[in-house]
């Protein structure tokens, strides 16, 4: 049984429709260019974002393992008694705060190349991981 759920709301409404297909999406100021994480709503160019579906790519900066138990099996290490959670810079440039999945925590480096995995924890929405690509 999960220990908790994803649920969308009507700003999250079109990034959950792209996780739930497989697609990653960012968010573009259309004012100045600048890409930001999924959960940026504003620049400080503009009031309003655009989503725009990103590679899916980047690399490993930092991790931390979590020892207690998972809340839910789809954030396990594969130890099964471990979650892992980090950061990704993008290869578009954002940073997102992600789980980190298939992967032994002590196999990890900084500047590992990393790909996008979609995991549905509970029966909620799909949301981002990432595993070592390869």
């Amino acid at each position: 049984m999960s220990g908790f759920r994803i649920e969308r709301d009507e700003r999250s409404a079109e990034f959950y429709d792209a996780t739930g297909a497989d697609r990653l999406l960012i968010r573009r100021c259309p004012v100045c260019g600048t890409l930001h994480p999924p959960q940026v709503a504003h620049c400080v160019d503009s009031d309003t974002l655009e989503w725009q579906e990103a590679d899916g790519t980047g690399t490993l900066i930092a991790w931390a393992v979590d020892h207690s138990a998972p809340l839910d099996p789809a954030l396990a290490a594969p130890d099964g008694a471990t979650a892992v959670f980090g950061f990704v810079e993008l290869t578009e440039g954002p940073w997102m705060q992600v789980p980190i999945v298939d992967a032994d925590p002590a196999s990890l480096a900084v500047g590992a190349a990393m790909t996008v995995r979609f995991i549905r924890p509970g029966d909620g929405e799909a949301i981002p991981a990432f595993a070592p690509a390869g």
